[in-house]
């Protein structure tokens, strides 16, 4: 019995075609602001085909002079290779404006008037270009330069349109250049209008746009943290504590789960009031972060508990940190109005197992927790 075997082409049909990523990248780079500035490019290549082949058509048919109309459309892929190697090389970010937008638009409005002069009969069909390109320009130019760019639209085909009229009388007739003219003149002011309201609109947009992702943040800030001590909540805690597991599960370290609460503390709340108590809690969460590592986590809890998630290292003793936490806190002050209170605390931790529920695991430390109040506060135990 032959078994069949899979020809090269079976298995090239099964994969993800990567040609065209290639070759996008290799014409357009990596970087995505260069790679968008080329895409801009791209579309002025479109335009530009479309000016070469209406100035083709009117040598085709007589309209214009051959000769002409060639170094004319040399000179239009002249001006898009010589941008394309401008960006593609990258020397377009030495420049203020990396895109190159407004002289891309200058040189475009300049050989679009140039093929407007040599298209005789079909002349007028050039006017729709030099919208085109402002159209583009609406887009990737600031609403200053639009304006400039208008103005300089306007006088080169006025005085085009003027030494047409001159030259070619036959194709170009005064009455019929001072209506292209007015006409010309009337789209490139509603164009530079438009620009400065999109300008506006797309400002508003940004502010926007910034206002809601701090409106998110905030929110998210709300939701996974304590609002009194600043630390993690429950929720966010219970997060973490998943992901350690499901990380152990595929091979990660392994942890101890803790639940830390503080000795005493109805005790200030009834003596000193539910501000001081507030004042203890938000120093104890400081010192915690202050002095555990930074691979462990703290959060509150509820009331006057924490929950600790340390990840197991040589010796593996948790207590370490929280040891070091003790003396910390021992030596300082519970807050300015309490100076002669310390603030002590009982733990409890628990490893945590191989496939464990985390509830199980977060039981087990708080029975060691018990363990701790029941021996005399102040210590921690470990299950």
């Amino acid at each position: 019995m032959q078994t069949q075997q899979a020809t090269p082409a079976a298995l090239d049909f099964d994969r993800p075609p990567e040609l065209l990523p290639r070759l996008g990248t290799l014409l357009l780079g990596s970087d995505n602001l260069q790679r968008r500035t080329l895409t801009l490019l791209g579309l002025a290549a479109l335009v530009t085909a479309t000016v070469v082949i209406l100035l083709l058509y009117a040598a085709a048919i007589g309209a214009a002079d051959g000769t002409r109309v060639a170094v004319l459309s040399v000179s239009f892929f002249v001006f898009i290779g010589g941008f394309y190697a401008l960006i593609r090389s990258g020397l377009n970010r030495r420049f203020s404006d990396p895109t190159l937008a407004m002289p891309q638009a200058i040189m475009a409005q300049s050989l679009t008037a140039c093929s407007y002069a040599m298209t005789g009969p079909v002349h007028s069909a050039c006017i729709i270009v030099l919208a085109l390109v402002m159209v583009f320009g609406m887009f990737s130019l600031r609403a200053a330069c639009v304006r400039i760019v208008s103005v300089y639209t306007v006088a080169v085909m006025g005085v085009v349109m003027y030494a047409c009229t001159r030259l070619q009388p036959d194709y170009y007739q005064p009455d019929r250049e001072l209506f292209n003219f007015a006409l010309m003149a009337i789209v490139m002011l509603a164009i530079s209008q438009l620009s400065g309201q999109l300008m506006d609109m797309r400002n508003r947009l940004k502010t926007q746009k910034i206002a809601l992702e701090q409106a998110l943040a905030h929110i998210q800030q709300m939701a996974e943290h304590d609002e009194l001590t600043g630390l993690p909540n429950r929720r966010r805690m219970m997060t973490l504590l998943q992901e350690h597991a499901t990380r152990h599960a595929r091979g990660g370290p392994r942890f101890y789960v803790g639940i830390v609460d503080l000795d005493h503390f109805k005790n200030i709340n009834d003596s000193h009031g539910h501000s001081a108590g507030d004042a203890v809690l938000r120093a104890f969460a400081a010192q915690a972060q202050a002095v555990l590592r930074t691979t462990d986590v703290i959060g509150r809890w509820g009331g006057e508990e924490f929950l600790l998630l340390l990840q197991e290292t040589p010796p593996g003793d948790p207590t370490l940190g929280v040891a070091r936490l003790r003396d910390s806190l021992e030596a300082m002050p519970a807050s300015a109005n309490l100076p002669d209170v310390r603030i002590r605390f009982s733990a409890g931790f628990a490893r945590y197992e191989e496939r464990e529920p985390i509830d199980q695991a977060i039981e087990r430390a708080d029975r060691a927790l018990y363990t701790a109040k029941s021996a005399g506060r102040n210590r921690s135990v470990v299950l």
